[in-house]
């Protein structure tokens, strides 16, 4: 096949282009679980705690052998209710007292310890509380943007040590306000995340404790899914995140809760993926098997197919000259 310089460059630029796509090699971080130190709030060292305040306990299973003391003697406990996936890694837990009303015991200070297989008791946490507690309102969290991203990896990129744990992973970003919990610091303020489709689904929640959560969009060249929550998203649902929150006394204040933000996902494709499905025999949200990939603007390249014919097109306009 003959072709112009012009046709030349063209064409060499575009076989470079697919040449880095398709035997680029991804990179290969160790992804480990990180390790989950187990604690509890209200935490260690708190003073002035209402009685109507349940203990949040994070942990990297289940909880075993939870015991609670006030001024040393043994105050019953009903069983843990789960919460959903901590953003620090675990699980997060409700514990209360059983006792009516799920009441701590007023001016005492509670121990909140755990029991492991071998018998070692472990102290979670060691606060005091106030005499009583109050019904004084917080400020709810406000959520003012939520970005939602599905990548398609190489299925050879699986379990290959680079973070990648299925053909598809989620991203997730979210701008929002914290809320605001009355005699209690913002490291110890719980934040729920739920997202749910929009027209009905099963629930995704994720716990944050303390520091704000933002999530991780994907970016860089090969976008690696090492954000504390990767969702999982279909394309071709609409998906609504909702926050809550509590802290001190949340057994006596009404519940905090944001208003519901709706967003569409975004389709991209890692380096040496095919393109994300068409959705509705239509075009994709973002579609290409992109070398680099940033957020709102992916680069596209085509894939070894079409530039073959692209190739072919260029050769059969030449002969027909």
């Amino acid at each position: 096949m003959r072709t112009s310089g012009g046709q030349r460059v063209v064409l060499a630029g575009l076989v470079a282009a697919a040449s880095t796509c398709l035997f680029r090699t991804s990179t290969a971080d160790a992804c480990s679980p990180a390790q989950v130190t187990a604690f509890a709030l209200p935490r260690t060292g708190t003073t002035g705690v209402s009685t109507a305040t349940s203990m949040i306990v994070v942990v990297a299973g289940d909880p075993s052998g939870l015991s609670l003391t006030a001024n040393g003697q043994n105050v019953p406990l009903s069983f843990p209710t789960a919460l959903g996936r901590s953003a620090g890694g675990g699980a997060a837990w409700q514990v209360r007292a059983a006792t009516p009303g799920g009441m701590l015991v007023g001016g005492a200070e509670h121990v909140l310890s755990e029991t492991l297989a071998g018998g070692t008791s472990v102290e979670l946490t060691r606060f005091t509380t106030a005499a009583g507690y109050d019904k004084v309102q917080g400020t709810a969290p406000v959520l003012d943007g939520l970005r939602l991203w599905r990548v398609r990896y190489p299925v050879a990129d699986i379990a290959s040590g680079n973070c990648v744990s299925a053909e598809y992973e989620g991203f997730i970003t979210v701008d929002y306000s914290p809320a605001t919990v009355p005699n209690t610091d913002p490291s110890s303020v719980v934040h729920a995340f739920q997202l749910v489709p929009e027209n009905g689904g099963s629930p995704q929640r994720l716990i944050q404790v303390g520091e704000p959560f933002a999530g991780g969009a994907p970016a860089g060249a090969y976008p690696l899914p090492v954000g504390p929550w990767q969702p999982e998203l279909d394309p071709t649902r609409r998906y609504c995140l909702s926050i809550s929150a509590f802290g001190d006394g949340d057994l006596a204040r009404l519940p905090l809760a944001s208003e519901q933000v709706c967003a569409d996902v975004v389709q991209l494709s890692a380096p040496g993926a095919p393109p994300p499905p068409q959705i509705g025999g239509g075009a994709t949200n973002s579609g290409g098997g992109g070398c680099a990939i940033a957020p709102g603007a992916p680069a596209r390249s085509a894939p070894l197919g079409a530039l073959l014919a692209i190739a072919a097109a260029l050769g059969l306009r030449r002969r027909r000259r």
